[in-house]
């Protein structure tokens, strides 16, 4: 043992800090988008407070061939390409726009939302100006995606299809 202390040691310390923080950090990650899982932007009006606003719809359809539970949809780091109203809602800690989906009466109110195969949930954040057409027809390219770096926005949310469970930061 004593002629083999240091790659004990190292041994050691990888085991006891470098693979703890490895496992947590995988555990954390976010993904990009969820296979089978389809989120759309379209324009589209809302009221909010008895105001009129233009807005973003977003749908978001599930082909996954399973139940889709989600949860803690929101649109976090807007740019100042994408000016969000004061009437819209916003949490000050952490700077968010959280989005309610839009229940059977019409009225954007439901947090969590249980998306049943080939269905579709509907929510929308306000704009202050109307987005042109390129707005629309944006992708962000694979390198701004691999640094997380943003154009307009950062949608969020927590998916659970079937049992598996994944946390997406989608980048615009």
């Amino acid at each position: 043992m004593r002629d083999n202390d240091l790659p004990n040691w190292i041994v050691f310390l990888f085991t006891a800090i470098v693979w703890p923080i490895v496992l947590f950090a995988w555990q954390r990650r976010k993904v990009n988008n969820v296979s089978g899982l389809e989120v759309r932007l379209r324009p589209g009006n809302m009221t909010i407070g008895g105001q009129p606003h233009h807005a973003v719809a977003i749908d978001v359809i599930n082909h996954t061939g399973s139940v889709v539970y989600l949860t803690g949809a929101r649109i976090k780091s807007c740019s100042a390409l994408f000016a969000v109203p004061l009437d819209a809602s916003r949490d000050i800690a952490e700077g968010s726009h959280h989005l309610a989906f839009m229940n059977a009466t019409g009225g954007f109110i439901e947090r969590e939302y249980t998306l049943q195969t080939n269905r579709t949930a509907n929510t929308g954040i306000a704009v202050v100006p109307t987005l042109n057409e390129s707005f629309y027809q944006y992708r962000a390219p694979w390198y701004k995606r691999l640094i997380r770096l943003r154009k307009y926005f950062v949608l969020e949310y927590v998916a659970m299809v079937g049992k598996k469970r994944y946390s997406v930061a989608t980048l615009y």
